[in-house]
């Protein structure tokens, strides 16, 4: 079963309809009440990466699921303006962006920064530790890019006793709602196109 699109912004318009559709396919999924909570909260997390955005940027926001097992998306064709440009490379150049604090703020500091075109841009490693677990974990073509959580996971733990960075890294997982809720989260970009998809089974 696949709900409406819903069309979400960066202003925080579309946040309700989301939410509804959220509610409305976990109860069709016979969901308990504790487990259409934490499918909202995840909902709502998604849908918070739009925020700090700069810009109007729009993107649609469905759920699928076979049975309990669901798959939330959050899809948006993003074109940089010059402004936004300007703004992320400065961001990105700091590092010292609050938007960019916690696990889902760092996803989307990651996806900005694959944005920007290489020539206006920082370089791959401004990604960092988001780039932990490679080569499964984040995969890099010519405009196309792929990460996957449990990579990423995997990479952190494997440093953080030895690296002061991964642990803090994990610290951000471990106080993360999307990280010990989901069973996986994947971002895709190919080109301008950019797919965020959270995996939960019940």
């Amino acid at each position: 079963m696949k709900t409406d699109n819903v069309i979400v912004t960066s202003l925080g318009e579309g946040i309700s309809g989301a939410m509804n559709v959220t509610e409305k396919i976990g109860e069709q999924a016979g969901l308990t009440a504790k487990e259409s909570l934490r499918l909202r909260l995840l909902a709502e997390e998604l849908v918070g990466m739009m925020r700090g955005i700069v810009g109007g940027v729009e993107a649609l926001f469905w759920v699928e699921n076979d049975g309990k097992n669901f798959r939330l998306h959050l899809k948006s064709d993003v074109e940089l303006s010059q402004e936004m440009r300007k703004e992320l490379i400065a961001i990105s150049s700091a590092r010292e962006n609050a938007a960019a604090k916690g696990f889902m703020g760092k996803i989307r500091e990651m996806i900005a920064v694959l944005l920007l075109p290489k020539e206006s841009g920082p370089s791959m490693a401004s990604i960092g530790l988001m780039s932990f677990g490679s080569p499964n974990g984040f995969r890099a073509g010519s405009v196309s890019y792929a990460w996957s959580m449990k990579d990423y996971k995997s990479g952190v733990d494997g440093s953080r006793e030895t690296d002061a960075e991964a642990s803090n890294a994990w610290d951000d997982l471990e106080k993360s709602i999307v990280a010990n809720i989901a069973d996986e989260v994947t971002v895709s970009i190919n080109g301008s196109d950019v797919e965020t998809v959270i995996y939960k089974a019940f």
